[in-house]
């Protein structure tokens, strides 16, 4: 419950009135400005229309600001730089920091090379070559061939045989060759009343200098380095040799004369092919070749070589580096008894009886005949008891 007794309201309170405002001032009137000077108008260009058209339409209208598109803020730099690059790729870089062009070079025209002008042979002159500018590269050099007519001979070709001989016989000694400096195998007939023979011999070529590089020494306190741990060296370069150059000299003989020729020459002196066989023969041919000869040619007694059985080495021998065919021959009875071996040559040219005992080669007398009868059967090989060892050929026999 309130304490104490009620309060009574108050009562509103009355509002105080306003004081009226005072009235404003009046501003005097501005003074009017005075007209702007109008321009005189400028003439119009040809086919522009006249200033004063269009104008009094836009008096008191405000001009539109035009915005520009925001490409061409992103073109224009573009182009601008490609620009700049292409000036600075273009023009400035070939000037100042390109190549050099090349200083013109002056060309010389050819000229006709400098030769003698005359040839000396004795006492009499012979006019030299004369060259236009185009053989401008030209050189003349003297060669080196010397050459001495000996006259007054009783007889040329002897003379000529002698001094083969001589040059054959020399320290280096030289060989007869033909214009291909092959060896030549048969000297020729010096008896002819007139001839000609080459013989050459090879020039040695010059040894080349060894440069040897030159060693440091040690200095004061320094040890010397070990042999092993020296750095490898490089192989040294190939040396250019030069060709291959030959002394030749020509003899030329005839009545009363002989003209000697040396000369040097580039080449090399080979030895003729081999000459093949003039008739090739096999083991079949050589037991053809023994059964068509009698006991009485090959050393052996009998009336007839049917007599003997032939047995043929599969082991090719070699004489006088010629092949040969070794054939063993025993008695076609039992024991079955060593008769002889034999070497037939493969050209057919030569039939040797060895010895078994010496081992010497003992040349038979024969007449080639490959027909024999080839109708016969193979005989049996021979007890290995009833073949003697033949002994070791000396020198000369087959290896």
């Amino acid at each position: 419950m309130p304490f104490g007794k009620p309060k009574e309201p108050k009562a509103p309170k009355e509002k105080k009135p306003k004081k009226p405002k005072p009235p404003k001032k009046e501003k005097p009137p501005k003074k009017p400005r005075p007209p702007k000077k109008v321009k005189p108008t400028k003439k119009p260009k040809k086919g522009a229309p006249p200033q004063g058209e269009g104008e009094e339409g836009q008096e008191g209208e405000q001009p539109q600001k035009k915005k520009l598109p925001l490409l061409l803020f992103i073109i224009v730099p573009v182009v601008v730089a490609a620009l700049a690059a292409a000036l600075v790729f273009f023009v400035i870089l070939p000037r100042f920091g390109g190549p050099k062009d090349p200083e013109p070079v002056a060309t010389e025209e050819p000229q006709p090379p400098e030769l003698p002008e005359e040839l000396k042979v004795g006492e009499v002159s012979v006019p030299g070559m004369a060259l236009e500018a185009d053989e401008s590269g030209a050189l003349a050099e003297l060669a080196k061939t010397v050459t001495y007519t000996y006259t007054n001979l009783v007889d040329a070709g002897k003379a000529a045989q002698t001094y083969t001989n001589q040059l054959r016989t020399a320290d280096p000694a030289f060989s007869l060759v033909d214009e291909e400096f092959v060896r030549v195998l048969d000297d020729p007939d010096f008896s002819t009343r007139s001839g000609m023979v080459l013989l050459a011999r090879t020039l040695p070529k010059p040894e080349p200098e060894e440069t040897s590089a030159p060693t440091e020494e040690p200095k004061e306190g320094e040890s010397e380095p070990p042999e092993d741990s020296a750095e490898p060296t490089e192989p040294p370069e190939p040396v250019d040799e030069g060709p291959d150059l030959l002394i030749t000299v020509r003899i030329t003989w005839s009545e009363g004369q002989c003209v000697v020729t040396a000369d040097e020459e580039e080449g090399v002196i080979t030895s003729p092919p081999p000459e093949p066989p003039a008739y090739s023969i096999g083991i079949r041919e050589a037991e053809s070749q023994i059964r068509s000869m009698t006991p009485a040619e090959l050393g052996l007694s009998g009336a007839s070589i049917e007599d003997y059985e032939i047995f043929s080495e599969d082991i090719v021998e070699t004489v006088d580096d010629m092949a040969y065919i070794k054939l063993n021959l025993y008695d076609a009875k039992p024991p079955y008894a060593f008769a002889g071996s034999y070497l037939m040559a493969v050209d057919g040219k030569r039939l040797y009886r060895l010895d078994a005992t010496t081992g010497e080669l003992v040349e038979l007398d024969f007449t080639l005949n490959i027909g024999g009868s080839e109708e016969e059967a193979e005989p049996s090989a021979p007890p290995e008891s009833s073949a003697p060892e033949t002994a070791a050929p000396e020198s000369g026999s087959p290896e």
